[in-house]
């Protein structure tokens, strides 16, 4: 890999529309990273307003018009597994988001975010190969592009970015992920329950990402982090914090006492 065209490669892999060439391009890029962690270009422009490479086949409607997800019947249980695949779709093409976009942190910050990717993506492959055994492709029911409408909110600043994505958004599968899994195994689907497990276990160290160099950022700013989530969650996602919250998976996160308690604070009274 030509170093120079670190941000040029990871621009291509989010911007096309195919999961397999996302999936084997972000594993060669982290590969190449891995024998030689070392980024130019920073100073290459960045593209202001980005729509990711999305395959023609998915049809975006409003989340209320989404499919009814029921593990009880094969319908329900296919349309909860895409429901699962959408979402890890796009986390791929967050987490390159990531990369690309914000310039000038330290070699770490590339590395976090390049193994999530991978991650994402194996995520991606496990479930895409169980939806077509349940004799399904992405693609067959109607997903929602939520989850990319935050990162379009939050593409000013890398500091907003690590607050609302992985703390906000990320961290909500953390709270359901588990839920979800049981509600699989007690219908009998013992592949998408393992599917499940693997996904929960990753996603917490993806939130950990987010934790880590939210407060990073924080510290070089000389912020006070919690002051300033609270004053973020209030500007750009006011409706988005809801209960419960699996306190012991967002602690294990790296979630403290104070963030628990303010996230408690600000959903007194909502379910």
């Amino acid at each position: 890999m030509a170093i120079n065209a670190f941000f040029t490669q990871i621009y291509q892999l989010m911007m096309s529309p195919c999961p397999l060439t996302k999936m084997k391009g972000t594993r060669t890029l982290y590969q190449s990273f891995l024998e030689n962690p070392r980024i130019t270009g920073h100073e290459t422009p960045v593209t202001s307003l980005i729509k990711a490479g999305l395959p023609a086949c998915v049809e975006l409607v409003d989340p209320k018009l989404v499919s009814r997800r029921s593990p009880q019947t094969p319908l329900g249980k296919a349309a909860l597994i895409h429901a699962i695949l959408h979402i890890e779709y796009n986390a791929i093409n967050i987490a390159l988001d990531a990369l690309y976009r914000f310039r000038n942190m330290p070699i770490d910050y590339y590395h976090d975010w390049l193994k999530v990717a991978v991650e994402e993506a194996y995520h991606y492959h496990l479930l895409e190969q169980y939806l077509t055994q349940l004799g399904y492709s992405y693609g067959d029911f109607p997903a929602h592009g939520g989850l990319w409408e935050m990162v379009e909110k939050t593409g000013y600043d890398v500091m907003v970015r690590m607050a609302l994505v992985p703390r906000l958004l990320e961290a909500r599968g953390l709270d359901v992920t588990p839920d979800i899994a049981a509600r699989l195994k007690a219908a009998g689907d013992t592949v998408a329950y393992e599917i499940l497990q693997i996904i929960f276990q990753d996603e917490l160290g993806h939130v950990s990402v987010g934790n880590r160099w939210y407060h990073y950022l924080c510290e070089q700013r000389n912020l006070d982090p919690l002051k300033t989530f609270e004053s973020l969650l209030q500007k750009h996602a006011p409706t988005y914090l809801r209960r419960p919250f699996r306190v012991d998976a967002r602690k294990q996160a790296g979630f403290s006492e104070n963030e628990m308690a303010l996230l408690y604070q600000l959903t007194e009274g909502k379910s």
